[in-house]
């Protein structure tokens, strides 16, 4: 598969999952007003891979990002894990985000394997 298919699989993947995540965030009280601090992974081949990823998120982001290596059964994999400042979302913040996102990711050969958000549960 070449880049460019590769990236509209990853990016069609995860936008279609922005609204749904979008819509519980608003359950839980997230509005666009609200700062919120969002928590992402990616999948990477190798460990070269995944540092070269860290270091192009540390050069253009203020995330705080970690990385890892996880054993497979017939390999080691890497992952790139992190978390951004908080800030203000909406539905189409989001969605430009995300495209960033897969982006940066395969510009080194890595997958954006999600997102998600720590919110208090709604006040009863």
């Amino acid at each position: 598969m070449d880049g460019s298919a590769r990236y509209r699989e990853i990016l069609s993947k995860q936008l279609a999952m922005n609204p749904q995540t979008w819509a519980a965030l608003q359950q839980r009280g997230v509005t666009e007003a609200s700062q919120v601090r969002l928590d992402f992974a990616y999948a990477c081949p190798n460990e070269a891979r995944a540092q070269a990823l860290r270091g192009l998120l540390a050069e253009q982001t203020d995330y705080e990002t970690s990385m890892r290596a996880e054993r497979g059964v017939l390999q080691r994999r890497w992952s790139v894990t992190g978390r951004t400042q908080a800030t203000n979302i909406s539905a189409a913040i989001l969605d430009q985000w995300v495209d960033w996102m897969v982006s940066a990711g395969l510009e080194h050969d890595c997958e954006f394997d999600g997102w998600g958000a720590a919110v208090p549960p709604p006040m009863t």
